[in-house]
């Protein structure tokens, strides 16, 4: 209570509710509404369909490329009533591109349009009417959301392109019935036109019965005789065209039989060919008794047979079997002196090689020299430098100030000749004289050992020196180049590198022999066993061909013998067709000609019958009332002929389906366009879609949580005389002993709950990472800010971040200020390291999850340490205005 009685506590409190309800509203304000702002692919590989319209034109139809339209240019395709957006913002590209950009999370969802989309659809209303599939592809790791969002809105559109296309179905069909329903119209008004004539057919036969009636009464005597004669007739003229008519077709029948018997005759021929085989060309029979000559062969070496063959090429391989595995021992060895084997003999040869190239390098190293240690060259070079200061030494530079020993001792010499000339018993001139003397003998003797006397024996030490060198030179460049070819240079690989290729090349041999144990390589002597194996049971079943290849020449040569005998019958039977043939014609002509003379005969009689006047009388009314008849009669056939025609249309426009195709139809009708639904990298459950996020948060507030009970920088180790990085790191340590422990528990409870991420270790890497950089990060705000606004800036960051919903709802929805940041943000980077290692994908990588981590964590610190001495500052002040108050009096 005394802590809100503080004025700006309590205003903290009161505005810290009210800060974090804003950010919340100004975050999540609107999300779902700016779905369209979320990226998608739709990739149109459909080529069209032709479609027939009801009045038969045909035309090519892009269903493809109208579906592309109304989900990437919603509301423009004419005809369609779509709405104002479709969900994502659909962006038309190619497939690869589709690919790169799921995997990399430029898409949300991708949209594939097969190529025979419009093909599908065109078979709509048929019986082989087939369903149109649009295939959705999504990533779980770009969001559970996005998936599912993504899935729904390509659902949608597919429903909507279905409704669609069952009402132009539904229109044709509504045109179908106006055609049959035009067709039935056409039916009554025959049927109306079928009634007039029926009437006028009627009262022509009224008429007709009366000159009938008239005829009959003057004609009865005179018909009698003249119905008798020529019923007589005409019966036998009936008959005589009815033997006429029977007796053609018998000849056409006969005549369709002898070309049949012809056509038999010449494709037996053909099959006689193809069995026995024309000149230049053999036949079947020939190819099979050359297969079987082939496949029992004649006892030669040259020709075995199948049978020895197959057994020699299996007696063979079984020799090339042991050969192999006799190799394959010599290349492994077997364990003894005698046979190590191929590999470690190359292994053993590449040491060795190895160790003299060590050793010629160390002797190119001693002659040549190196910068820790001289050589031989550089002790000749000392010496040739030793010689060349002893020779001027002895010889001076012709100065005042060096003359040489040997000016020196001349001088002395002659100082001495001269003191001796003046007194020959100076002894200080007599041991001059024997100094200088000696000192000539000396410089003549240093002389002769630096330059020589000119012989081969002695050169001098100069000479000498140099030779030593150059031929320490010249032996270190010999040795170099062994070395160089020994160990190898950047250009030219020396001999360690080729037994090391040796070796690799004895080890590829060794497992190219002995196999790696896979079935995909069992080694060459486990295949040559098994070549051996198969080529022995190969040889077993040729025995078998070869009995079923001497029983198939057998059989076909029986079979070649019925087609010559049949060939030979049809020959006989076309013949015999084609003579019954004429002479069923030559019965018909002469049947049609006496069918014409009955005819005439018959004729005759009616002539006579109609030679009574009255009869003449009454066939003229007769005549009159025919007449009427046939023009009734012609109107009736008219009307009946359009009745017919339109109920023909009429059922002509009424298909008939069977009951399988009705269920077909109208399932398609119902349902033309469905989806195949594909989810990448996809989450084993909601749990695990979501446990990225809640792992987290719950380790956000756990390093909230330890800093409520621990101070940023722990007050007893400020007051010690130690560096700050020290009071920083050491007050590190207890939150990070308890975010580990936090981690630990929080990665029980998963595993307890069933998540089964594909890297469990992953996900522990970076949850422990996350937990040690949140720690790190907490004890910067209450470092900087002290401890109260340090946890108050701690609940803000924490809800400013949470309501990015990064994993969870697009980000593309949010404000964009918080789309530039919430990439950036500590619990937006340990969240998605969490969805990577739980779902897999190439959104993001651990590796950089790490680095982001620990620039997070480095920063963390850095500003700790740089806000530290402040903090020890105000400690020591405090510390002193306590210690320097007065006590107020009693």
């Amino acid at each position: 209570m005394k802590r809100l009685a503080h004025p700006r506590t309590l205003i903290v409190v009161l505005v810290l509710p009210l800060l974090v309800a804003a950010l919340g509203m100004w975050a999540l304000s609107g999300r779902v509404d700016r779905l369209d702002a979320v990226p998608a692919a739709v990739v149109n590989l459909d080529e069209g369909a032709e479609v027939t319209d009801a009045d038969g034109e045909t035309q090519t139809v892009p269903f493809g490329r109208l579906l592309a339209g109304s989900l990437t240019q919603p509301g423009t395709v004419e005809g369609q009533d779509a709405p104002e957006t479709t969900g994502f913002d659909w962006q038309l590209t190619s497939q690869e591109d589709a690919e790169e950009g799921l995997k990399d999370g430029s898409y949300s969802a991708v949209v594939v349009i097969p190529k025979d989309f419009s093909k599908h659809l065109a078979t709509l209303g048929t019986p082989e009417a087939s369903r149109a599939i649009l295939e959705v592809t999504t990533n779980d790791a770009s969001g559970q959301i996005n998936a599912l969002v993504g899935t729904a809105v390509a659902e949608a559109s597919a429903n909507t392109m279905g409704g669609q296309m069952a009402e132009q179905y539904l229109d044709q069909l509504y045109v179908g019935f106006n055609d049959l329903g035009d067709g039935f119209s056409d039916a009554a008004d025959g049927a109306e036109e079928l009634a007039g004539g029926t009437s006028e057919l009627a009262d022509g036969t009224e008429e007709l019965a009366g000159g009938t009636r008239t005829l009959a009464d003057g004609t009865t005597e005179a018909a009698e005789g003249a119905r008798e004669f020529s019923g007589g007739v005409w019966t036998f003229a009936d008959g005589t065209w009815q033997a006429a008519d029977g007796s053609r077709t018998l000849a056409d029948g006969l005549d369709d039989l002898a070309t049949g018997s012809e056509e038999l005759a010449g494709g037996i021929g053909e099959l006689q060919s193809g069995m026995r085989g024309i000149e230049g060309q053999p036949g079947l029979l020939t190819g099979v008794e050359q297969l079987a000559a082939g496949v029992e062969g004649d006892g030669t070496a040259e020709n075995p047979g199948l049978e020895a063959g197959a057994d020699q090429l299996a007696t063979g391989l079984e020799r090339f079997a042991g050969g192999v595995e006799q190799t394959g021992t010599a290349v492994a060895g077997d364990g003894t002196e005698q046979n190590p084997g191929l590999a470690p003999t190359a292994r053993q040869v590449n040491e060795g090689m190895t160790e003299l190239g060590q050793g010629a390098q160390q002797a190119a190293d001693g002659l040549r020299g190196t910068e820790d240690q001289p050589g031989l060259v550089q002790g000749a070079e000392g010496v040739v430098a030793y010689a060349d200061s002893v020779q001027g030494i002895v010889d001076g530079d012709g100065t005042a100030e060096n003359p040489g020993m040997r000016e020196l001792a001349e001088q002395m010499d002659a100082t001495a000749d001269a003191m001796l000339a003046e007194d020959p018993e100076d002894s200080a001139a007599q041991g001059m004289k024997q100094q200088a003397q000696a000192m000539l003998e000396y410089v003549d003797g240093l002389t002769t050992v630096v330059d020589g006397d000119g012989t081969a024996q002695n050169p001098g030490l100069a000479a000498t020196a140099q030779g030593v060198g150059e031929g320490a030179t010249a032996a270190a460049d010999g040795v170099q180049q062994i070395a160089d070819g020994i160990n190898g240079t950047d250009q030219q690989p020396g001999l360690v590198q080729g037994t090391g290729g040796m070796v690799t090349y004895a080890e590829g041999i060794e497992t190219a022999f002995a196999g790696d144990g896979t079935a995909q390589n069992p080694g060459l002597t486990e295949s040559a066993n098994q070549l051996a194996t198969g080529a022995r049971a190969s040889a077993d079943g040729a025995g078998e061909l070869v009995t079923g290849v001497t029983g198939l020449r057998d059989g076909l040569t029986e079979y070649a013998n019925g087609v010559d005998q049949l060939a030979g019958g049809a020959d006989q039977l076309a013949e015999g067709t084609r003579g019954a043939a004429d002479g069923a014609s030559d019965l018909a002509d002469g049947s049609e000609e006496l069918a014409l003379g009955a005819g005439q005969l018959a004729t005759g009689a009616d002539q006579l019958a109609g030679g009574n006047q009255q009869l003449a009388d009454g066939a003229g009314e007769l005549a009159d009332g025919t007449d009427e008849l046939a023009e009734g009669s012609g109107q009736l056939a008219e009307g009946s002929e359009e009745l017919a025609g339109g109920l023909r249309e009429g059922a002509d426009g009424v298909p008939s389906y069977s009951e399988a195709e009705r269920q077909r139809m109208s399932e398609m009708a119902a349902s033309p366009v469905g989806t195949d639904a594909q989810r990448q990298n996809e989450a084993n459950g909601a749990d695990t879609a979501t446990f990225p996020f809640v792992t987290s948060l719950a380790l956000w507030l756990g390093a909230f949580g330890t800093f409520l009970l621990l101070p940023g920088l722990s007050r007893r180790l400020l007051d010690r005389a130690m560096p700050m990085w020290k009071v920083v790191l050491r007050s590190l340590a207890p939150a990070l002993l308890i975010a580990v422990v936090q981690t630990v528990a929080v990665l029980a409870v998963l595993t307890a709950i069933g998540i089964s991420p594909v890297s469990p270790l992953s996900v522990g890497v970076v949850a422990f990472a996350g937990a040690v950089m949140f720690a790190a990060l907490h004890q910067a705000l209450l470092t900087v800010l002290g401890d109260r606004i340090g946890r108050i800036a701690s609940i803000v960051l924490m809800v400013l971040q949470v309501v990015t919903l990064v994993g969870i709802v697009p980000v593309e929805t949010a404000p964009e200020l918080l789309q530039s940041v919430g990439s950036l943000m500590p619990l937006s980077i340990v969240t998605q390291g969490l969805v990577h290692a739980a779902l897999g994908g190439s959104l993001v990588s651990t590796t950089g999850t790490l680095l982001a981590i620990l620039a997070w964590a480095a920063v963390s610190l850095l500003v700790t340490f740089a806000a530290s001495r402040k903090a020890r500052i105000a400690r020591r002040s405090s510390h002193v205005s306590v210690v320097g108050a007065v006590p107020a009096a009693a």
